[in-house]
Protein backbone atom coordinates (compact mmCIF):
# COMPACT_ATOMS: atom_id res chain seq x y z
CA UNK A 1 0.00 0.00 0.00
CA UNK A 2 1.18 3.54 -0.78
CA UNK A 3 0.84 6.73 1.26
CA UNK A 4 1.24 10.49 1.49
CA UNK A 5 3.05 12.11 4.41
CA UNK A 6 2.00 15.62 5.44
CA UNK A 7 3.74 18.05 7.77
CA UNK A 8 1.53 20.63 9.49
CA UNK A 9 3.59 23.06 11.56
CA UNK A 10 1.38 25.13 13.81
CA UNK A 11 2.50 27.99 16.00
CA UNK A 12 3.23 25.78 19.00
CA UNK A 13 2.68 22.20 17.76
CA UNK A 14 4.26 20.29 14.87
CA UNK A 15 2.11 17.50 13.44
CA UNK A 16 3.05 14.78 10.99
CA UNK A 17 0.21 12.81 9.41
CA UNK A 18 0.28 9.79 7.12
CA UNK A 19 -2.70 9.31 4.78
CA UNK A 20 -3.50 6.42 2.48
CA UNK A 21 -4.34 7.04 -1.18
CA UNK A 22 -8.00 7.61 -0.27
CA UNK A 23 -6.85 10.29 2.20
CA UNK A 24 -7.87 8.35 5.25
CA UNK A 25 -5.68 9.09 8.24
CA UNK A 26 -3.46 6.11 8.95
CA UNK A 27 -1.15 7.47 11.64
CA UNK A 28 -0.21 10.80 13.16
CA UNK A 29 2.29 12.19 15.60
CA UNK A 30 2.66 15.60 17.21
CA UNK A 31 5.32 17.36 19.27
CA UNK A 32 5.02 20.65 21.11
CA UNK A 33 7.39 23.39 20.07
CA UNK A 34 8.54 26.07 22.49
CA UNK A 35 7.53 29.60 21.49
CA UNK A 36 9.65 32.33 23.07
CA UNK A 37 7.48 35.21 24.27
CA UNK A 38 7.67 38.24 26.51
CA UNK A 39 5.45 41.09 27.71
CA UNK A 40 6.64 43.38 24.89
CA UNK A 41 5.03 41.39 22.08
CA UNK A 42 7.85 38.99 21.23
CA UNK A 43 6.89 35.68 19.61
CA UNK A 44 9.87 33.72 18.30
CA UNK A 45 11.09 30.22 17.56
CA UNK A 46 14.63 28.86 17.54
CA UNK A 47 14.94 27.73 13.92
CA UNK A 48 17.48 24.93 14.46
CA UNK A 49 15.58 23.57 17.44
CA UNK A 50 12.40 23.73 15.38
CA UNK A 51 13.96 21.61 12.65
CA UNK A 52 15.20 19.04 15.20
CA UNK A 53 11.66 18.73 16.56
CA UNK A 54 10.14 18.50 13.08
CA UNK A 55 12.61 15.87 11.85
CA UNK A 56 12.10 13.85 15.05
CA UNK A 57 8.34 14.04 14.61
CA UNK A 58 8.64 12.72 11.03
CA UNK A 59 10.94 9.89 12.10
CA UNK A 60 8.76 8.91 15.06
CA UNK A 61 5.67 8.90 12.84
CA UNK A 62 7.30 6.62 10.27
CA UNK A 63 8.87 4.31 12.88
CA UNK A 64 5.76 3.93 15.04
CA UNK A 65 3.42 3.48 12.08
CA UNK A 66 5.72 0.71 10.81
CA UNK A 67 5.18 2.01 7.28
CA UNK A 68 7.96 1.37 4.80
CA UNK A 69 9.36 4.76 3.64
CA UNK A 70 9.60 3.25 0.15
CA UNK A 71 5.80 3.38 0.05
CA UNK A 72 5.54 7.12 0.80
CA UNK A 73 4.86 8.65 -2.63
CA UNK A 74 5.29 12.32 -1.74
CA UNK A 75 5.52 14.81 1.10
CA UNK A 76 3.00 17.64 1.61
CA UNK A 77 3.59 20.82 3.60
CA UNK A 78 1.54 23.41 5.43
CA UNK A 79 2.44 25.73 8.29
CA UNK A 80 1.69 28.91 10.16
CA UNK A 81 2.03 31.82 7.76
CA UNK A 82 4.13 34.97 7.23
CA UNK A 83 6.52 36.18 9.95
CA UNK A 84 10.22 36.09 9.09
CA UNK A 85 12.64 33.13 9.12
CA UNK A 86 16.00 34.67 8.04
CA UNK A 87 18.92 32.63 6.68
CA UNK A 88 22.42 33.82 5.77
CA UNK A 89 24.76 33.03 2.87
CA UNK A 90 25.74 29.77 4.57
CA UNK A 91 22.07 28.82 4.75
CA UNK A 92 22.12 29.10 8.53
CA UNK A 93 19.61 30.99 10.69
CA UNK A 94 20.60 34.60 11.26
CA UNK A 95 18.52 34.76 14.45
CA UNK A 96 15.33 33.25 15.88
CA UNK A 97 12.34 33.26 13.57
CA UNK A 98 9.72 35.93 14.23
CA UNK A 99 6.17 34.55 14.11
CA UNK A 100 2.91 35.87 12.68
CA UNK A 101 1.59 36.87 16.13
CA UNK A 102 4.62 38.97 17.09
CA UNK A 103 3.52 42.57 17.75
CA UNK A 104 6.78 44.52 17.96
CA UNK A 105 6.28 46.22 14.60
CA UNK A 106 3.46 48.21 16.21
CA UNK A 107 6.22 50.72 16.95
CA UNK A 108 6.89 51.01 13.22
CA UNK A 109 3.26 51.70 12.41
CA UNK A 110 3.01 54.27 15.18
CA UNK A 111 5.88 56.12 13.52
CA UNK A 112 4.51 55.73 9.98
CA UNK A 113 1.06 56.93 11.07
CA UNK A 114 2.51 60.28 12.11
CA UNK A 115 2.97 61.10 8.41
CA UNK A 116 0.17 58.91 7.06
CA UNK A 117 -2.73 58.14 9.39
CA UNK A 118 -4.45 56.21 6.59
CA UNK A 119 -1.68 53.65 6.15
CA UNK A 120 -3.82 50.66 7.19
CA UNK A 121 -6.58 51.70 4.78
CA UNK A 122 -4.11 52.25 1.90
CA UNK A 123 -2.53 48.84 2.39
CA UNK A 124 -6.01 47.29 2.53
CA UNK A 125 -6.86 48.74 -0.90
CA UNK A 126 -4.01 46.69 -2.37
CA UNK A 127 -3.94 43.60 -0.18
CA UNK A 128 -7.58 43.20 0.86
CA UNK A 129 -6.30 42.61 4.39
CA UNK A 130 -5.76 44.57 7.55
CA UNK A 131 -2.02 44.18 7.87
CA UNK A 132 -0.99 42.39 11.04
CA UNK A 133 2.14 43.33 12.92
CA UNK A 134 3.67 39.88 12.43
CA UNK A 135 3.38 39.97 8.63
CA UNK A 136 6.66 39.64 6.78
CA UNK A 137 7.15 43.16 5.43
CA UNK A 138 6.37 44.94 8.73
CA UNK A 139 8.87 42.62 10.44
CA UNK A 140 11.43 43.43 7.74
CA UNK A 141 10.83 47.13 8.42
CA UNK A 142 11.35 46.47 12.14
CA UNK A 143 14.70 44.86 11.31
CA UNK A 144 15.65 47.89 9.24
CA UNK A 145 15.10 50.18 12.20
CA UNK A 146 16.10 48.05 15.19
CA UNK A 147 18.26 45.17 13.87
CA UNK A 148 20.19 46.41 10.85
CA UNK A 149 22.80 43.73 11.38
CA UNK A 150 20.14 41.04 10.84
CA UNK A 151 19.04 42.71 7.62
CA UNK A 152 22.61 42.91 6.29
CA UNK A 153 23.35 39.26 7.06
CA UNK A 154 20.11 37.84 5.62
CA UNK A 155 20.23 36.17 2.20
CA UNK A 156 16.58 35.07 2.23
CA UNK A 157 13.57 35.78 4.37
CA UNK A 158 11.66 32.49 4.52
CA UNK A 159 8.38 31.45 6.07
CA UNK A 160 7.92 28.45 8.36
CA UNK A 161 7.21 25.89 5.65
CA UNK A 162 9.98 27.37 3.45
CA UNK A 163 12.46 26.54 6.22
CA UNK A 164 11.14 22.97 6.60
CA UNK A 165 11.20 22.50 2.83
CA UNK A 166 14.78 23.74 2.60
CA UNK A 167 15.91 21.32 5.31
CA UNK A 168 14.21 18.47 3.43
CA UNK A 169 15.32 19.31 -0.12
CA UNK A 170 18.13 21.88 0.07
CA UNK A 171 16.08 24.17 -2.21
CA UNK A 172 14.67 27.64 -1.53
CA UNK A 173 11.17 28.64 -2.64
CA UNK A 174 8.13 30.60 -1.58
CA UNK A 175 4.53 30.16 -2.73
CA UNK A 176 1.74 32.50 -3.80
CA UNK A 177 -0.44 31.92 -0.73
CA UNK A 178 2.30 33.44 1.45
CA UNK A 179 3.63 36.14 -0.87
CA UNK A 180 0.22 37.76 -1.37
CA UNK A 181 -0.38 38.26 2.39
CA UNK A 182 3.07 39.52 3.29
CA UNK A 183 1.22 42.00 2.65
CA UNK A 184 1.16 42.00 -1.16
CA UNK A 185 -0.88 42.72 -4.24
CA UNK A 186 -3.67 40.17 -3.71
CA UNK A 187 -5.07 40.59 -7.23
CA UNK A 188 -1.76 39.79 -8.92
CA UNK A 189 -0.64 37.54 -6.03
CA UNK A 190 2.79 39.13 -5.78
CA UNK A 191 4.66 41.83 -3.92
CA UNK A 192 3.37 45.38 -4.31
CA UNK A 193 5.79 48.23 -5.00
CA UNK A 194 3.17 50.61 -3.56
CA UNK A 195 3.19 48.75 -0.25
CA UNK A 196 7.00 48.88 -0.16
CA UNK A 197 6.68 52.63 -0.63
CA UNK A 198 4.00 52.98 2.07
CA UNK A 199 6.28 51.13 4.50
CA UNK A 200 9.29 53.18 3.29
CA UNK A 201 11.11 49.99 2.33
CA UNK A 202 13.74 49.90 -0.40
CA UNK A 203 12.67 47.77 -3.38
CA UNK A 204 16.11 46.12 -3.34
CA UNK A 205 14.84 44.00 -0.44
CA UNK A 206 12.74 42.03 -2.93
CA UNK A 207 15.99 40.22 -3.73
CA UNK A 208 15.93 38.77 -0.23
CA UNK A 209 12.98 36.50 -1.07
CA UNK A 210 13.25 33.17 -2.90
CA UNK A 211 11.66 32.21 -6.20
CA UNK A 212 7.90 31.66 -6.31
CA UNK A 213 6.30 28.35 -7.24
CA UNK A 214 2.74 27.07 -7.30
CA UNK A 215 1.55 25.21 -4.24
CA UNK A 216 1.08 21.97 -6.19
CA UNK A 217 4.53 21.97 -7.83
CA UNK A 218 7.37 19.72 -6.78
CA UNK A 219 9.97 21.79 -4.91
CA UNK A 220 12.66 19.16 -4.73
CA UNK A 221 13.49 15.74 -3.34
CA UNK A 222 14.53 14.34 0.01
CA UNK A 223 18.30 14.68 0.38
CA UNK A 224 20.63 12.12 1.95
CA UNK A 225 21.08 14.26 5.04
CA UNK A 226 17.32 14.79 5.42
CA UNK A 227 16.79 11.05 4.96
CA UNK A 228 19.12 10.29 7.86
CA UNK A 229 17.28 12.76 10.09
CA UNK A 230 13.72 11.84 9.16
CA UNK A 231 13.71 8.26 7.90
CA UNK A 232 12.19 9.36 4.59
CA UNK A 233 13.55 7.72 1.46
CA UNK A 234 16.17 9.66 -0.52
CA UNK A 235 14.54 11.08 -3.64
CA UNK A 236 10.97 11.26 -2.27
CA UNK A 237 9.25 14.28 -3.93
CA UNK A 238 8.40 17.23 -1.69
CA UNK A 239 5.58 19.50 -2.91
CA UNK A 240 5.66 23.27 -2.29
CA UNK A 241 2.49 23.37 -0.16
CA UNK A 242 0.29 26.22 1.05
CA UNK A 243 -0.22 28.31 4.15
CA UNK A 244 -2.33 26.83 6.93
CA UNK A 245 -5.53 28.77 6.16
CA UNK A 246 -5.74 27.91 2.42
CA UNK A 247 -4.59 24.35 3.12
CA UNK A 248 -7.31 23.87 5.74
CA UNK A 249 -9.92 25.27 3.34
CA UNK A 250 -8.86 22.73 0.72
CA UNK A 251 -8.82 19.92 3.30
CA UNK A 252 -12.35 20.74 4.47
CA UNK A 253 -13.54 20.86 0.86
CA UNK A 254 -14.32 24.59 0.61
CA UNK A 255 -13.22 24.99 -3.00
CA UNK A 256 -16.39 26.13 -4.78
CA UNK A 257 -17.62 29.70 -5.21
CA UNK A 258 -20.01 30.78 -2.48
CA UNK A 259 -19.06 28.09 0.02
CA UNK A 260 -18.60 29.18 3.63
CA UNK A 261 -16.44 27.45 6.20
CA UNK A 262 -15.31 28.15 9.73
CA UNK A 263 -12.19 26.76 11.37
CA UNK A 264 -12.33 27.00 15.15
CA UNK A 265 -9.01 26.06 16.64
CA UNK A 266 -6.67 28.31 18.58
CA UNK A 267 -7.87 31.02 16.19
CA UNK A 268 -11.25 31.33 14.50
CA UNK A 269 -11.33 31.81 10.72
CA UNK A 270 -14.65 32.43 8.96
CA UNK A 271 -14.36 32.55 5.21
CA UNK A 272 -16.25 32.85 1.96
CA UNK A 273 -14.83 31.22 -1.19
CA UNK A 274 -14.78 33.57 -4.21
CA UNK A 275 -13.55 33.40 -7.80
CA UNK A 276 -12.08 36.91 -7.58
CA UNK A 277 -10.65 39.14 -4.85
CA UNK A 278 -13.34 40.67 -2.61
CA UNK A 279 -12.53 43.95 -0.88
CA UNK A 280 -15.78 44.34 1.06
CA UNK A 281 -16.40 45.08 3.85
CA UNK A 282 -13.69 47.72 3.73
CA UNK A 283 -10.78 47.95 6.13
CA UNK A 284 -11.52 44.79 8.11
CA UNK A 285 -10.56 41.14 7.83
CA UNK A 286 -8.14 39.27 5.61
CA UNK A 287 -8.04 38.09 2.01
CA UNK A 288 -6.12 34.92 1.14
CA UNK A 289 -5.22 33.44 -2.22
CA UNK A 290 -6.09 29.75 -2.52
CA UNK A 291 -4.06 27.32 -4.69
CA UNK A 292 -7.07 26.41 -6.84
CA UNK A 293 -7.08 29.98 -8.23
CA UNK A 294 -9.69 31.23 -5.80
CA UNK A 295 -9.75 33.69 -2.93
CA UNK A 296 -10.86 33.35 0.68
CA UNK A 297 -12.53 36.47 2.09
CA UNK A 298 -11.81 35.87 5.73
CA UNK A 299 -13.25 37.35 8.89
CA UNK A 300 -10.95 36.27 11.69
CA UNK A 301 -11.29 36.30 15.44
CA UNK A 302 -7.71 35.73 16.57
CA UNK A 303 -8.95 33.90 19.68
CA UNK A 304 -10.97 30.72 19.13
CA UNK A 305 -10.84 27.86 21.64
CA UNK A 306 -8.35 30.01 23.58
CA UNK A 307 -11.44 31.53 25.18
CA UNK A 308 -12.62 28.14 26.47
CA UNK A 309 -9.13 27.26 27.70
CA UNK A 310 -8.89 30.48 29.71
CA UNK A 311 -12.25 29.87 31.42
CA UNK A 312 -11.25 26.34 32.41
CA UNK A 313 -7.79 27.37 33.62
CA UNK A 314 -9.25 30.11 35.82
CA UNK A 315 -12.64 28.78 36.96
CA UNK A 316 -12.00 25.02 37.14
CA UNK A 317 -8.70 24.98 39.04
CA UNK A 318 -9.83 22.39 41.58
CA UNK A 319 -10.96 20.00 38.85
CA UNK A 320 -7.76 20.55 36.86
CA UNK A 321 -5.78 19.04 39.73
CA UNK A 322 -7.61 15.76 39.15
CA UNK A 323 -8.66 15.82 35.49
CA UNK A 324 -7.39 16.94 32.12
CA UNK A 325 -8.85 19.97 30.38
CA UNK A 326 -10.37 17.66 27.74
CA UNK A 327 -12.07 15.54 30.43
CA UNK A 328 -13.54 18.63 32.10
CA UNK A 329 -14.99 19.80 28.78
CA UNK A 330 -16.41 16.37 27.98
CA UNK A 331 -18.08 16.12 31.41
CA UNK A 332 -19.50 19.63 31.07
CA UNK A 333 -20.93 18.94 27.62
CA UNK A 334 -22.22 15.44 28.46
CA UNK A 335 -24.01 16.58 31.61
CA UNK A 336 -25.29 19.85 30.20
CA UNK A 337 -29.03 20.28 30.72
CA UNK A 338 -30.71 22.01 27.80
CA UNK A 339 -33.36 23.55 30.05
CA UNK A 340 -30.67 25.85 31.46
CA UNK A 341 -29.73 27.17 28.02
CA UNK A 342 -32.06 30.18 28.09
CA UNK A 343 -31.25 31.06 31.71
CA UNK A 344 -27.75 32.23 30.90
CA UNK A 345 -27.76 35.99 30.36
CA UNK A 346 -23.99 36.44 30.67
CA UNK A 347 -22.48 38.07 27.57
CA UNK A 348 -18.96 36.95 26.74
CA UNK A 349 -16.96 38.97 24.19
CA UNK A 350 -14.33 36.51 22.90
CA UNK A 351 -11.51 38.87 21.86
CA UNK A 352 -8.99 37.09 24.04
CA UNK A 353 -5.66 38.14 22.56
CA UNK A 354 -3.13 40.97 22.67
CA UNK A 355 -3.72 42.10 19.11
CA UNK A 356 -7.31 43.30 19.46
CA UNK A 357 -9.72 42.74 16.58
CA UNK A 358 -9.36 43.16 12.81
CA UNK A 359 -12.78 41.76 11.89
CA UNK A 360 -15.64 42.35 11.67
CA UNK A 361 -14.47 45.60 13.25
CA UNK A 362 -10.99 47.09 13.47
CA UNK A 363 -9.78 47.96 16.95
CA UNK A 364 -6.31 46.81 17.95
CA UNK A 365 -7.12 47.60 21.58
CA UNK A 366 -10.24 45.38 21.77
CA UNK A 367 -10.33 42.96 24.70
CA UNK A 368 -12.35 40.05 26.00
CA UNK A 369 -15.17 40.93 28.38
CA UNK A 370 -17.55 39.05 30.70
CA UNK A 371 -20.72 41.09 31.21
CA UNK A 372 -23.70 40.47 33.46
CA UNK A 373 -22.25 38.44 36.33
CA UNK A 374 -24.44 37.81 39.39
CA UNK A 375 -23.62 36.10 42.71
CA UNK A 376 -25.20 32.78 41.70
CA UNK A 377 -23.09 32.38 38.56
CA UNK A 378 -20.40 29.70 38.50
CA UNK A 379 -17.69 28.39 36.19
CA UNK A 380 -20.17 26.34 34.13
CA UNK A 381 -22.22 29.48 33.43
CA UNK A 382 -19.15 31.35 32.22
CA UNK A 383 -18.00 28.39 30.10
CA UNK A 384 -21.41 28.19 28.41
CA UNK A 385 -21.31 31.96 27.85
CA UNK A 386 -17.90 31.61 26.18
CA UNK A 387 -19.38 29.02 23.77
CA UNK A 388 -22.28 31.33 23.01
CA UNK A 389 -20.02 34.39 22.74
CA UNK A 390 -17.74 32.76 20.18
CA UNK A 391 -20.76 31.59 18.16
CA UNK A 392 -22.18 35.12 18.19
CA UNK A 393 -18.81 36.56 17.16
CA UNK A 394 -18.93 34.16 14.18
CA UNK A 395 -22.41 35.44 13.30
CA UNK A 396 -21.08 39.00 13.59
CA UNK A 397 -18.34 38.11 11.08
CA UNK A 398 -20.66 36.55 8.51
CA UNK A 399 -23.21 39.35 8.78
CA UNK A 400 -20.42 41.79 7.91
CA UNK A 401 -20.00 39.92 4.59
CA UNK A 402 -23.67 40.61 3.78
CA UNK A 403 -24.29 37.16 2.35
CA UNK A 404 -26.92 34.49 2.86
CA UNK A 405 -25.40 31.30 4.19
CA UNK A 406 -27.18 28.12 3.16
CA UNK A 407 -24.85 25.80 5.01
CA UNK A 408 -21.58 26.08 6.89
CA UNK A 409 -18.67 23.66 7.02
CA UNK A 410 -17.11 23.54 10.50
CA UNK A 411 -13.69 22.11 11.34
CA UNK A 412 -11.01 22.53 13.99
CA UNK A 413 -11.03 21.41 17.60
CA UNK A 414 -14.45 22.92 18.34
CA UNK A 415 -16.07 20.75 15.63
CA UNK A 416 -15.53 17.76 17.95
CA UNK A 417 -17.57 19.42 20.69
CA UNK A 418 -20.89 17.84 21.67
CA UNK A 419 -22.37 21.29 22.28
CA UNK A 420 -20.68 24.05 20.29
CA UNK A 421 -21.80 23.02 16.73
CA UNK A 422 -25.45 22.99 17.86
CA UNK A 423 -25.11 26.40 19.49
CA UNK A 424 -23.56 27.71 16.27
CA UNK A 425 -26.39 26.22 14.17
CA UNK A 426 -28.94 27.91 16.45
CA UNK A 427 -27.13 31.27 16.45
CA UNK A 428 -26.75 31.34 12.65
CA UNK A 429 -29.99 29.51 11.80
CA UNK A 430 -28.14 27.36 9.26
CA UNK A 431 -27.17 23.70 8.96
CA UNK A 432 -23.69 22.97 10.25
CA UNK A 433 -21.80 20.29 8.29
CA UNK A 434 -18.94 18.49 10.01
CA UNK A 435 -16.73 16.87 7.33
CA UNK A 436 -15.58 13.32 7.84
CA UNK A 437 -11.95 13.04 8.78
CA UNK A 438 -9.49 15.01 10.84
CA UNK A 439 -6.33 17.10 10.54
CA UNK A 440 -7.75 19.06 7.61
CA UNK A 441 -4.71 21.32 7.19
CA UNK A 442 -2.53 18.25 6.73
CA UNK A 443 -5.18 16.70 4.51
CA UNK A 444 -5.13 19.78 2.25
CA UNK A 445 -1.35 19.41 2.05
CA UNK A 446 -1.79 15.75 1.08
CA UNK A 447 -4.24 16.74 -1.67
CA UNK A 448 -1.62 19.15 -3.06
CA UNK A 449 1.04 16.45 -2.72
CA UNK A 450 -1.08 14.09 -4.82
CA UNK A 451 -1.56 16.73 -7.55
CA UNK A 452 2.17 17.50 -7.47
CA UNK A 453 3.12 13.97 -8.47
CA UNK A 454 0.20 13.74 -10.96
CA UNK A 455 -1.59 11.11 -8.93
CA UNK A 456 -4.58 13.48 -8.98
CA UNK A 457 -5.29 15.75 -11.94
CA UNK A 458 -6.35 18.88 -10.02
CA UNK A 459 -7.52 20.13 -6.64
CA UNK A 460 -11.22 20.33 -7.49
CA UNK A 461 -11.38 16.72 -8.62
CA UNK A 462 -9.43 15.30 -5.69
CA UNK A 463 -11.59 17.22 -3.19
CA UNK A 464 -14.87 16.23 -4.85
CA UNK A 465 -13.97 12.56 -4.97
CA UNK A 466 -12.89 12.40 -1.32
CA UNK A 467 -15.25 14.70 0.59
CA UNK A 468 -17.72 13.05 2.96
CA UNK A 469 -19.91 14.47 5.72
CA UNK A 470 -19.70 13.01 9.22
CA UNK A 471 -22.47 14.94 11.02
CA UNK A 472 -25.10 17.58 10.34
CA UNK A 473 -26.46 19.89 13.05
CA UNK A 474 -29.87 21.44 12.35
CA UNK A 475 -30.92 24.80 13.80
CA UNK A 476 -33.59 25.01 16.49
CA UNK A 477 -36.09 27.83 15.76
CA UNK A 478 -36.86 28.48 19.42
CA UNK A 479 -33.20 28.76 20.28
CA UNK A 480 -32.60 31.02 17.27
CA UNK A 481 -35.15 33.51 18.63
CA UNK A 482 -33.42 33.47 22.03
CA UNK A 483 -30.01 33.97 20.43
CA UNK A 484 -31.23 36.77 18.15
CA UNK A 485 -32.25 38.77 21.23
CA UNK A 486 -28.97 37.96 22.96
CA UNK A 487 -26.99 38.75 19.80
CA UNK A 488 -28.53 42.22 19.77
CA UNK A 489 -27.20 42.76 23.29
CA UNK A 490 -23.83 41.26 22.31
CA UNK A 491 -23.57 43.68 19.38
CA UNK A 492 -24.64 46.65 21.46
CA UNK A 493 -22.06 45.86 24.14
CA UNK A 494 -19.11 45.51 21.78
CA UNK A 495 -20.08 48.75 19.95
CA UNK A 496 -20.40 50.65 23.23
CA UNK A 497 -17.01 49.38 24.39
CA UNK A 498 -15.33 50.33 21.13
CA UNK A 499 -14.51 53.83 22.42
CA UNK A 500 -13.56 52.61 25.91
CA UNK A 501 -11.03 49.98 24.85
Amino acid sequence: MNYYLSIDAGTSIVKVVIFDLKFKLVFNKSIKNKVITDSKGKSEINMNQFWLITSKCIKDCIDKSKINPQNILSVGLTANMVGAWPVDNNNQPVRNAILWNDTRSEKIFNLLKKNNNKIFEEIFKISGSIVQYGCTLPVLKWFERFEKKTLRKTKYFLTCKDWIRFKLTNTFNNDFTERSVSPGDITNIEFSSKIFKLLKLDLKYKEKFPKLKNSDEIAGYITLNASKKTGLKVGTPVVIGAGDVPSSAIGVGAVAKGMCATIVGTTCHNYLVANKPLFKPKNVGLLFYSPNNQWLRTMINVAGTTNFDWVIENFFKDKLRLQSKQKIIKNFETNFKKKYLHDNEIIFLPYFNYGGSISPFFNLKAKAEIFGLLPHHCGEDILLASYQGLAMAIRDCYEALEIKINKLFLSGGASNSLLFPQILADVLKVKIFIPEGEEFGARGAAYLASVGIKKSSNILKVVKSNQKINKIFYPNKKNYHYYSVKFGKFLGLRKQLNNIW
